[in-house]
């Protein structure tokens, strides 16, 4: 696929806007933030998939790409928050900052977060799968494999590793679903099908099968379905669901296609970064929820022109990174 896919932008919008609502005007029966972040989840399995079994890019620029898109942002956010918090006499907590500096913290989870780093969990899980997608793709590479079975391997062993926490006495651990071994799902089941359709190995070739997916994969989020079907049946439904989009209805395709949606899409990382002290002031301070949405919106915009973009082009013109090939991987340009 060599032409630009302009849905695959308004989905990232979408998950965004799916975040933001869950966050300032939240529902009660489905919790629209842990859609968003599947969302997000399963759009990273489609590219990185093309990117490193498909159009194979080569591991260097794979990693620069990722750390400029990633760090600068990052290290910005964690750095003005935390500066922030000393100057106003808040709390400074190493333990967090440490884990979020890291992508630890969705195993060392705090009960309750002092800073407004709690959100960096889902970051810590696509930074994980990126490096052990590579490791797969490197494995594969070396033996000539194509990566099916070795993604399928992983799904196996993710699948596995919910059945232990969810059926075996003892074994559940605090928050088990947002580690990495359970929370990846979405990814690798993406992943999965991205390979599987590429191959020739099975088509997704109806219509009726994104939308009946996407409402599947959203309603799995509703209150009461246990949150081990939520990350199977949830994240499995969204997966399905974005591999099926190339022959979705014209008017599904037209939604995800709305240029205010895809321009959303643009700023999403910024906007996800960003969105939290606005999120923990609005129901920890009484800060209004409308100001505390229109906040993010402009800090993640801000964000996005002050630090993310002019980041990611010094570094990739500092490190002499290609340009990346048309289709599935110029949309990483504008990854999460």
């Amino acid at each position: 696929m060599k032409q630009h896919i302009p849905y695959l932008d308004g989905w990232r919008g979408c998950a965004i806007a799916f975040l933001l609502i869950g966050h300032f005007f939240p529902y009660s029966g489905i919790n629209f933030g842990t859609v968003g972040v599947a969302l997000f989840f399963v759009l990273s399995g489609l590219l990185m998939a093309q990117v490193l079994f498909v159009q194979r890019t080569d591991f260097g620029s794979f990693y620069r790409r990722r750390i400029s898109r990633v760090v600068p942002s990052v290290v910005v956010y964690l750095a003005a928050i935390t500066a922030v918090f000393a100057l106003t006499g808040n709390q400074v907590s190493s333990s967090e900052l440490l884990s979020a500096a890291t992508f630890t913290n969705n195993y060392f989870v705090a009960t309750r977060w002092t800073m407004p780093f709690g959100h960096i969990w889902s970051l810590s899980v696509e930074e994980h799968s990126y490096v052990l997608l590579s490791l797969a793709a490197f494995w594969c590479r070396a033996r000539g494999g194509r990566g099916l079975h070795a993604i399928a391997v992983i799904v196996s062993a993710m699948l596995l590793a919910i059945a232990v926490y969810s059926l075996v006495p003892g074994a559940q651990a605090p928050n088990f679903y947002l580690r990495t071994e359970v929370a990846s799902f979405g990814i690798f089941c993406s992943g999965f099908l991205a390979l599987l359709v590429t191959q020739g190995r099975y088509a997704l070739a109806r219509a009726w099968i994104a939308p009946a997916a996407l409402a599947a994969g959203i309603a799995a989020h509703w209150w009461s379905v246990p949150i081990e079907l939520r990350v199977v049946l949830g994240a499995g439904g969204l997966a399905v669901a974005l591999n099926a989009m190339a022959y979705a209805p014209r008017w599904l395709l037209a939604i995800f296609e709305f240029s205010w949606l895809r321009t959303l899409g643009r700023y999403s990382f910024s906007i996800y970064l960003w969105q939290q002290p606005f999120y923990q002031l609005t129901y920890r301070s009484g800060l209004p929820p409308v100001l505390g949405l229109l906040l993010s919106l402009i800090a993640g915009w801000a964000a996005f022109h002050l630090i993310e973009n002019p980041a990611r082009l010094y570094l990739n013109k500092r490190w002499g990174a290609k340009s990346p090939a048309p289709g599935f991987a110029e949309h990483t340009e504008v990854f999460r």
